[in-house]
């Protein structure tokens, strides 16, 4: 039954023209981020900089996917949620012999976790397509954007939580979307104000949500930054549970309003 629902989960959320699009526009977002390396290198100074290149290419195309993935995620997860409120199709669901749990668990995964591997698979295949000159740089590439892959998740796990709460509170396919996508760009926008904005707070951006993904990723895979940069002297571990802290936050608390009927009128 769980996997049947899922199949069919994942044809009404990802049907015609909705892959093509989001595929289509991650890889464009992904490609327009990659660095070439262009300037010419001896030998010595080009594997003493390769490895640090390649870290500043995945921390730039993972900066760059950051606000249309939360874009996509809240967009999705609205067709999943809120509409089948709006459809009527969520009562259906949930008379069949089948628990909350298992129905929250569906609509979830098949959002994140297609959503996951489009951007990682996109990510690096355009940053090995780059680099790519023999089977070791390749293997070079791939352990550094293996680290992708987790921090991808839990990322869309904290947007995912934030549009699935928005789409349970409202009900409403329009106004879910319009609301997640605003809130997106507010939280994103705050998270980018620079210095003279807002002053030595800016340095406390790389723990908000949106920033904390490149930072755990670049942390990992040994982004170089400005020697007295705060990304310095944080921890990547630090950065990875703060990361796991925000993927759980809203939904945890969004699975629980849902398992227990509170959402809806018996």
């Amino acid at each position: 039954m769980q996997l049947d629902l899922l199949t069919s989960e994942l044809r009404k959320v990802w049907g015609r023209p909705i892959l093509e699009l989001v595929i289509g526009f991650v890889f464009l977002m992904a490609l327009s981020s990659t660095q070439t390396m262009t300037e010419i290198y001896s030998l010595e100074q080009y594997q003493s900089n390769f490895q640090l290149i390649i870290a500043e290419t995945l921390v730039d195309a993972l900066t760059s996917l950051t606000l249309p993935l939360t874009l996509f995620c809240g967009l999705l997860v609205s067709l999943s949620f809120a509409r089948d409120y709006e459809q009527g199709l969520m009562q259906t669901l949930l008379s069949l012999p089948i628990s909350r749990a298992s129905i929250f668990v569906v609509k979830f995964v098949a959002v994140v976790v297609p959503l996951t591997v489009i951007a990682w698979s996109t990510t690096f295949f355009v940053t090995a397509l780059n680099f790519y000159s023999d089977t070791n740089t390749l293997i070079t590439v791939f352990s550094h954007a293996i680290w992708a892959l987790p921090i991808i998740l839990l990322a869309l796990m904290f947007y995912a939580g934030m549009a699935s709460m928005i789409s349970l509170a409202t009900r409403k396919t329009v106004p879910a979307a319009l609301i997640t996508l605003l809130t997106s760009f507010f939280v994103g926008f705050v998270s980018m104000l620079p210095e003279r904005t807002i002053g030595a707070l800016a340095n406390y951006l790389i723990f908000t949500p949106y920033k904390a993904p490149s930072v755990a990723l670049g942390r990992i895979i040994g982004m170089r930054y400005l020697p007295d940069a705060i990304e310095n002297t944080v921890s990547p571990w630090v950065m990875l549970g703060l990361l796991i802290f925000y993927s759980v936050v809203l939904l945890v608390p969004t699975y629980l309003y849902f398992t227990k009927k509170f959402e809806v009128k018996e």
